[in-house]
């Protein structure tokens, strides 16, 4: 899949519940490129509403096609704005409008604006992405301070490139303004984007639900909170819990960043950071964690915050459940994430992880610190099970509704820790299949391969299969270890015993293993 470019900051985002007083209307008639400038008034009126949707929907490939046609004089769409006592807010065109600043600044996600508005949290799929743009930017169209240096001059360059320097100076886009109130641009906003290319259905979620703690919260995680600040309204002390919250969420959730083929077993709790899939993993992991109830609290359902203690108290739920999985608290578990939510081939499942998830919360919910010590008595038992058995589970979930695959899971985890706990083993698979609600039989007939090349899902497979059969084990519960992410220093004979702090007297374990498990 063609990774997209981020540039979302180049222009800014702002709260759209602005004012409706009455206000002088000086609308001016078109856009010269000359309005990107650095110092330019226009640009710093211009303004994206907070109902907008990420500016990061173009590839590369589109990106410079588009840079292309402003410069060749072919026909754009036209932007629409709105203005309203303070700011020009842009209703449709922000993609155009950024990809052109972008290509002034040589800004594509990596450099100081976006380092600046991200605070130096850039992702390396980011930077990769940015890397691409500019090596196409070189090859079809040129840099923006190599072609503005030819208008006027009368080098020896190429006709095409003196052609297109002469309209970086002459040639407007187009632009129509949308009349009325606030209420009425959004909903022009909403009208615009069903046509064209449409939002996508987690996008218009987040938009039409901005407000609510779900969206804040997983918009925060997602950047680390960097970025657009859509809890600028509250408190500094409340903007201040959101933003340190939300960075440890970011690194527990989704680093560090993994490609394939994979060449690490340290992949990343939360899958990649693409903002579509990893979104709507946290609008379910916030519902799952952040509910007081067994049943999950719908983004849809929640009222909106005002305050951002919502927020906070969201945040701090899924911390707690996310401590449990991972990190170096005293509870961790220290779930390696290669053999709990991937499949065999190396690609993410959320469904697992968020099954997980569910039974963690309400153990937590519930205070049953009892499910935690059961869990890691049957764990070397639940990771053989997944480690055999991942590409049929994959199979079972894919002939399950997408309602029924988080609470299948959810279901599969209860039922391995509880028939652990009743009978000392873990059922079979197809025991285990049919308690939890699947029918039928399931059949891997395997990958149909084309050609004698190695696919990335092959080396990736080698990888995975190669690498656990020599990883760390926990000597007192026998689950994988992964130090790079959890680890505690055990004394194999306890200090109050009399045990040295020496080699021949330290193991590496789980921290839940070392402070709960084994006193």
């Amino acid at each position: 899949m063609a990774k997209k470019v981020t540039l979302d900051a180049m222009i800014q985002r702002e709260d759209f519940a602005v004012s409706d007083e009455n206000f002088e209307l000086e609308l001016i008639r078109d856009f010269p490129i000359s309005n990107l400038a650095p110092g330019s008034h226009i640009l710093k009126m211009l303004r994206k509403p907070d109902f907008q949707r990420e500016t990061n929907q173009w590839t590369p490939e589109q990106l410079v096609t588009f840079i292309a046609s402003f410069l060749d004089n072919e026909v754009i769409p036209s932007i629409i704005l709105w203005k309203s006592p303070s700011y020009i807010f842009v209703i449709d065109g922000g993609h155009r409008l950024s990809a052109l600043r972008a290509w002034m600044e040589d800004d594509y996600g990596d450099r100081a604006i976006s380092t600046d508005f991200y605070k130096g949290e850039i992702s390396d799929e980011q930077k990769a992405t940015a890397k691409r743009v500019r090596q196409l930017v070189e090859q079809r169209v040129g840099r923006y301070t190599t072609l503005a240096g030819l208008v006027g001059s009368k080098d020896n360059a190429d006709s095409v490139s003196i052609v297109r320097a002469g309209r970086l100076a002459t040639r407007p886009l187009n632009l129509q303004w949308v009349q009325g109130s606030a209420a009425t641009a959004e909903t022009s906003f909403f009208k615009i984007n069903s046509q064209g290319t449409p939002l996508d259905d987690v996008e218009e979620l987040l938009i039409r639900h901005r407000r609510k703690p779900i969206a804040i919260g997983a918009r925060a995680i997602l950047r680390a909170g960097t970025g657009h600040q859509y809890w600028s309204a509250f408190s500094e002390k409340v903007r201040k819990q959101i933003e340190v919250a939300a960075e440890e969420l970011n690194v527990l959730l989704f680093q560090p960043e993994a490609s394939p083929p994979l060449r690490t077993l340290d992949v990343p709790l939360g899958g990649a950071v693409s903002p579509v899939d990893a979104h709507a993993l946290l609008i379910e992991y916030l519902s799952i964690t952040g509910s007081s109830s067994s049943n999950p609290e719908s983004l849809e359902s929640q009222d909106d915050d005002e305050k951002g203690e919502k927020v906070v108290v969201l945040l701090r739920r899924a911390r707690e459940v996310t401590s449990r999985i991972t990190g170096n608290s005293a509870g961790s578990l220290g779930l390696h994430p290669a053999v709990y939510f991937y499949n065999e081939r190396g690609k993410y499942n959320r469904f697992l992880f968020l099954g997980l998830a569910s039974v963690f919360a309400a153990a937590i919910r519930n205070g049953n610190s009892e499910l935690f010590r059961r869990f890691t008595d049957a764990r070397s038992g639940i990771e053989k099970f997944l480690v055999d058995n991942k590409n049929i589970l994959g199979l079972a979930l894919q002939n399950t509704s997408k309602a029924q695959r988080v609470p299948r899971m959810q279901s599969l985890f209860s039922f391995l820790i509880q028939e652990f706990y009743l009978h000392k083993r873990i059922p079979s698979l197809n025991h285990a299949l049919s308690e939890v609600g699947f029918r039928g039989k399931l059949l891997d007939l395997g990958e149909q391969v084309a050609n004698g090349a190695f696919s990335d899902d092959v080396k990736s497979q080698l990888f995975i299969s190669e690498a656990l059969k020599c990883s760390l084990k926990c000597p007192l519960c026998d689950g994988y270890l992964i130090p790079s992410r959890s680890v505690s220093f055990d004394h194999k004979k306890r200090k109050r015993e009399g045990g040295k702090g020496d080699l021949s007297n330290a193991q590496m374990t789980h921290p839940f293993c070392n402070t709960g498990y084994k006193s």
